[in-house]
C-alpha cells in the first residue's frame, strides 16, 4: 500500500508538472512565439541558428525598468551591445553547449526573480504612497500584516500579465524615503532575500525547468548534455535563447501562482 502510496504520489506531481507546462506554452502562444525546440532540430550547415528572433515579443513583456535589467543580464552573459549592428549580430562565435545550457538555466532563474522582486518593489512603493498619504510615519504594522496575508491569495492565470503579478512573500519595513528604481531596490537585498525571490518556491517548479533544460540540449538517444560539444551560432541566436529563458522563468512563476490556488505544491 505504501508503496502504490508513492507511485500515484509521483503520477500526481508529473500531472501538475505538465499542467504548469502547458501553462507556460500557452503565455508563449499568446505572443505569437514558439519555444526552441531541441537545439539538434536548429542546426543548419552545422551552425545554430533560430529564426525568426521574435526578440521584441520576448521583450514587450516587460516593464521599462525590468526590461533595463533584462539588457544588462544581456551584455553580461553574451557580452550582447544594445547598439550592435548587424553584421556584427549575425557573425559567427561558438560557445560549448554546456556553457550555453548554464546560461539558459541561469537567465531562466533571473527572469523567476525579476518577477518577484518587481512586486515586492511595486508592493513596498505602494505603502509608501498610502502611508504618505494617511500622514503615516514609519511602518505601519497593520498594514504590513495585511500585505502579508496576501501572499496567500493569487490572481487567476487568465489575468497575470508583465512583471506586475508577482509574489508578495514578506515584505520588509516600509521605507521613508523617495521612490527608488528597481535595479537599485534590488541592490539593496541582503542575501536571504535575494535567495528568497530568484529560488523556486516548489519541488514542482526545480523538476520542471530540469526536464525544459535536458529537453532543449540534452543528446537525441541519451538525453545527457556532451561538456566538450562545441557550437557555431551567432550573438543574434544567443539572444534569442537568453530572451526566452527570462520569459520562461516569469511565465514559470505565473504558473507556479496559478496552480497554488487549486494544489498544494511541496516546498522546495
Amino acid at each position: 500500500m505504501r508503496r502504490i502510496a508513492e507511485v500515484k504520489e509521483l503520477e500526481c506531481q508529473a500531472s501538475v508538472e505538465d499542467i504548469m507546462y502547458i501553462l507556460i506554452s500557452y503565455k508563449f502562444s499568446g505572443m505569437r512565439v514558439h519555444l526552441v525546440p531541441k537545439l539538434s532540430k536548429c542546426m543548419y550547415n552545422d551552425r545554430l541558428e533560430i529564426w525568426p528572433c521574435r526578440d521584441w515579443e520576448l521583450e514587450s513583456i516587460h516593464s521599462c525598468e525590468v526590461l533595463e535589467m533584462v539588457r544588462e543580464h544581456l551584455t553580461t552573459v553574451l557580452g550582447w551591445k544594445e547598439k550592435s549592428n548587424v553584421t556584427d549580430n549575425w557573425a559567427p562565435t561558438k560557445v560549448r553547449k554546456l556553457q550555453l545550457c548554464r546560461v539558459y538555466a541561469a537567465s531562466v532563474l533571473f527572469g523567476y526573480f525579476l518577477k518577484s522582486a518587481s512586486l515586492r518593489h511595486h508592493l513596498e512603493q505602494k505603502v509608501d504612497h498610502i502611508n504618505r498619504d494617511l500622514g503615516i510615519a514609519g511602518s505601519s504594522q497593520l498594514l504590513l500584516s495585511e500585505l502579508r496575508s496576501l501572499g496567500s491569495e493569487t490572481v487567476p492565470f487568465s489575468h497575470i500579465s508583465g512583471t506586475r503579478s508577482t509574489s508578495v512573500g514578506r515584505i520588509p519595513l516600509v521605507r521613508e524615503k523617495k521612490q527608488e528604481k528597481l535595479k537599485y531596490y534590488v541592490m539593496s537585498f541582503d542575501a536571504e532575500t535575494l535567495q528568497m525571490c530568484a529560488k523556486p518556491k516548489s519541488k514542482e517548479a526545480l523538476n520542471l525547468i530540469e526536464k525544459h533544460i535536458y529537453a532543449l540540449f540534452g543528446d537525441e538517444k541519451t538525453g545527457l548534455i556532451a561538456s566538450g560539444e562545441v557550437i557555431s551560432t551567432s550573438l543574434a541566436s544567443l539572444k534569442r535563447i537568453v530572451l526566452e529563458a527570462i520569459a520562461f522563468g516569469s511565465f514559470l512563476w505565473d504558473a507556479e501562482e496559478y496552480i497554488r490556488t487549486v494544489y498544494q505544491l511541496k516546498d522546495n
